[in-house]
């Protein structure tokens, strides 16, 4: 073991006193009420894309259908930070509790909604609910297990967001069929109660400073520079470039601000000492990365799965889904790996496989059909599921209890931000790739197998050829993200694991 990781594990922990309290028995229901919470948070959004159809047909105001997702997902990254550090500062039960409430409330809402409108402004609530609910229960689960334990029960969160992908649009078939749209969110409501009831039976708080100084003009600051950066990423493609690029100026200048106040504040709503921690802020990389580079596997290989290899919308969703598996299968692996030997032998693995499938992807070519794609999708899932699921826990001990929401939320909102920015410059990378070629017309024609029969011989091979080129270009800078992500696991020190972390409670 080399002298820096000596230092790094051997030094003492700072001495903290711990204010959440879970008994051996009261455990398993605290991990219950974190299963249903991570559960309701990941399946909606499978659920609410698979009924949209049918909710813009009876609703109307199609203009407005990618403000349904937008506005969740907006909010949503603007009090995932919020929340975390929150939690840091008045406790884990009261933030969550709060978070359910407003998840609940904007739910049933949601289902009563009468028109499209209505929805949108819902969903906006429904999102600042899950952003509080997501780092909050995160940040309950290190607080309550050794980090050994916490290491394995990691990997088996992780497949509560597969079971939602995969799930999730089965169930809503179901309901949209025999019932209605509406009795999709209704789905949240029994589960909610159920994760209220649980942590107020069994989670028990101690506050140890009920007095704090609320950095009220850094969380105003915050929500605007976060909430206009993540608008003008969202909206990119709406805009024209000179309103894109002022959008992102003016978020640029109040994220400045944010951090000169930051710097005085006296208990900061953003404490920027938590990402001096290099391993804080290499794991913040990491999943932003992660971000982005699951924004080109999941959303633009069907294009090329349906417009260049000319493959049904069945066969490309397949090719699409099988990375939820591997992604699970992947962080049960990386559990293991990172108790038998270390947070850094773990990540360097997941970052070669996720190399390995960007390679897999930039090769892609229409004679190889979807198995090809489809194993690029299942290695890039595999070494996904290894890295990011280990930097998340790497991140959680680096820091003690006082910090480990802030530190979580981190984590959260830069795969949110990762997202957010993968696809603002891949979808600029396509649009650009294709403008000199072919109409957006064309595109939409060749993605309909019953219009691309319609098509000349003549004019189909350029066609495929120009989409292909353009998502080409997307796999060519996924892989330099993927090359990224293998540099950044150097932040972690040789011989660090979850059984020999410096800084834990």
């Amino acid at each position: 073991m080399s002298g820096e990781t000596q230092a790094t594990t051997t030094a003492p922990a700072r001495a903290e006193e711990s204010t959440t309290f879970a008994s051996n028995a009261s455990r398993p229901w605290i991990m219950t009420a974190a299963v249903i919470c991570i559960f309701m948070t990941a399946i909606e959004g499978t659920v609410v894309a698979t009924a949209m159809p049918t909710i813009v047909s009876q609703l109307g105001d199609f203009h407005l259908f990618s403000w349904v997702f937008s506005a969740y997902f907006l909010t949503q990254s603007v009090s995932i930070p919020l929340s975390g550090r929150f939690a840091d500062l008045v406790g884990r039960k009261p933030l969550l509790f709060f978070g359910l409430t407003l998840f609940l409330l904007g739910s049933s809402a949601c289902g009563l909604a009468p028109n499209m409108l209505t929805l949108i402004c819902f969903r906006i609530v429904q999102g600042i609910g899950a952003g509080c609910v997501m780092p909050v229960t995160q940040t309950l689960i290190s607080d309550i297990y050794p980090p050994a334990v916490r290491a394995r029960i990691q990997g088996y969160l992780s497949s509560i967001w597969a079971t939602a992908a995969i799930c999730g649009p089965r169930l809503v078939a179901v309901m949209v069929t025999r019932l209605s749209w509406r009795w999709i969110f209704g789905i949240n409501v029994p589960l909610g109660i159920a994760a209220f009831g649980l942590p107020a039976a069994f989670l028990y708080e101690q506050r140890v400073r009920p007095n704090h100084q609320i950095d009220y003009l850094g969380a105003i600051l915050l929500i605007a520079g976060i909430g206009l950066l993540m608008f003008a990423l969202n909206q990119a493609t709406s805009f024209g470039l000179t309103i894109f690029l002022v959008l992102l100026a003016v978020a640029g200048a109040l994220l400045a601000l944010l951090y000169r106040h930051e710097q005085s504040a006296a208990e900061p709503v953003m404490p920027l000492h938590v990402w001096r921690n290099p391993i804080v802020l290499a794991a913040t990389f990491a999943c932003f990365t992660v971000g982005a580079i699951t924004i080109a596997a999941s959303a633009f290989l069907p294009a090329y799965v349906q417009g260049v290899m000319g493959e049904t919308p069945l066969i490309a969703g397949y090719v699409v889904s099988v990375t939820s598996v591997t992604w699970m299968v992947g962080s049960a692996a990386g559990s293991k790996i990172m108790l038998r030997s270390s947070y850094r032998t773990a990540t360097t693995i997941g970052s070669v496989i996720v190399i390995v499938g960007a390679v897999f992807l930039i090769t892609l070519s229409p004679g190889y059909g979807p198995l090809w794609a489809g194993a690029g999708t299942a290695l890039t899932g595999l070494g996904m599921g290894l890295f990011q699921n280990t930097f998340f826990l790497a991140a959680q001990a680096a820091v003690g209890r006082d910090q480990r929401g802030t530190a979580t939320a981190s984590t959260l909102f830069a795969r949110i931000l990762g997202q957010s920015v993968g696809s603002a410059l891949f979808g600029g990378i396509v649009n650009l790739g294709l403008a000199d070629r072919i109409g957006g017309n064309a595109v939409d024609k060749i993605m309909d197998p019953a219009l691309r029969d319609n098509f000349p011989a003549a004019e189909l091979g350029p066609l495929m050829a120009a989409i292909a080129a353009a998502l080409h270009n997307v796999y060519l800078v996924t892989g330099l993200l993927a090359l990224a992500g293998l540099a950044v696991t150097r932040a972690l020190p040789r011989g660090l694991s979850p059984t020999n972390a410096a800084r834990d409670s």
